[in-house]
């Protein structure tokens, strides 16, 4: 995440434009003020754009008294920031020490204070009016950078709901862990989150938390599911070409936002026929878990504590290797009847 492809020379240039626009943010009381929760982390945000406290509607809550789950996040809307909507693809990131710098396109520019739990930020006319902005793209970053700092922590798996316990699924890129998401909503279950699920612990356990962000497939995927051939895929924010499905398309109950991790699976495509389910050790479950988490510096000592102490947890599931050589379909109908079973 602190790493870009931006030359570094020009990155530093970029910031230090931008910083005076910052610094206004921390200076001016931003008169518009309302809660967020995001994925379990509650947000005070704040603003001085009407357009903006309409774009992140979706996530506002009842407002509640500050804890250790809260970052305060404030964004400035500079009218005299170019609309670079095009680059938006192009964000790149860098940090230093507790903080961590963002710059979208040529002109937006973020800062996110680990230490202190906070963000500030200063955006376009173009930002400011566009929820899909907020929703798909910069406000589960932010959740993303700021999770572990209020004891969220984002882990790379995808998430499905069977009867209040959630099915963890876990693999390297490419191993079809949004593919099969949809076919086991196809199968009944709920899918929390198809890419990245955010853990936090509580009194009770685990709880796993998604975004209700749309499901995103590769346009190949249309060989398992014919229903999606007539969609256009539409180029996302990181660049990648992939084709939206809504999670209400694909539950045929309401879409679920959270759930209990009970089961923790490693997808792995075989060329071989069947679908095989191997125990996997909680040493090795932790291990990968920790080896793909965002790096976070020694200063916020607590947040790596508490985050390296629910990844354990997470480790610690019914946890089991797939092997399968089959569709998702099929590998989903054996992955339900696992479960009913386990």
């Amino acid at each position: 995440m602190f790493a870009g492809n931006v030359h570094a020379s020009c990155f530093r240039v970029k910031v230090k434009l931008s910083m005076a626009k910052l610094h206004i943010v921390n200076r001016t009381a931003l008169p518009l003020q309302t809660d967020l929760l995001i994925a379990g982390a509650h947000c005070a945000f704040a603003t001085n754009s009407e357009e903006i406290l309409s774009a992140v509607n979706r996530w506002r809550c009842s407002s509640r008294p500050r804890s250790s789950r809260t970052f305060e996040m404030k964004v400035f809307l500079d009218s005299s920031l170019p609309s670079d909507r095009e680059l938006k693809s192009q964000t790149h990131f860098r940090g230093l020490h507790h903080l961590v710098f963002a710059t979208i396109g040529a002109y937006e520019l973020f800062v996110f204070d680990l230490f202190r739990k906070q963000v500030a930020g200063a955006v376009s006319q173009a930002a400011a009016s566009e929820p899909e902005f907020w929703d798909a793209y910069w406000l589960p970053i932010t959740v993303g950078i700021m999770g572990a700092t209020v004891g969220i922590v984002p882990v790379h798996s995808a998430c499905v709901d069977f009867d209040g316990r959630a099915l963890l699924i876990a693999g390297t890129s490419g191993a079809g862990k949004s593919t099969l998401s949809v076919a086991l909503a196809r199968c009944g279950l709920s899918v929390i989150s198809d890419d990245w699920t955010y853990i936090s612990q509580e009194a009770d356990g685990l709880i796993a938390h998604g975004i209700n962000a749309p499901v995103k497939l590769l346009p190949d995927a249309i060989r398992f599911f014919p229903e999606f051939s007539e969609r256009i895929p539409k180029k996302w924010f990181n660049g990648e070409l992939a084709l939206e499905v809504q999670q209400e398309e694909l539950c045929r109950s309401s879409a679920a936002t959270r759930s209990r991790p009970h089961w923790l699976l490693f997808l792995e495509r075989t060329s071989e026929a069947g679908c095989d389910f191997v125990p996997f050790c909680a040493e090795a479950a932790q291990t990968f878990f920790e080896s793909s988490a965002e790096r976070l510096p020694g200063q916020i000592t607590e947040a790596l504590t508490a985050r390296s102490a629910i990844i354990r947890s997470i480790a610690n599931c019914h946890c089991w290797r797939v092997r399968t050589g089959e569709s998702p379909q099929v590998t989903a109908d054996a992955i339900r009847r696992f479960c009913e079973t386990n």
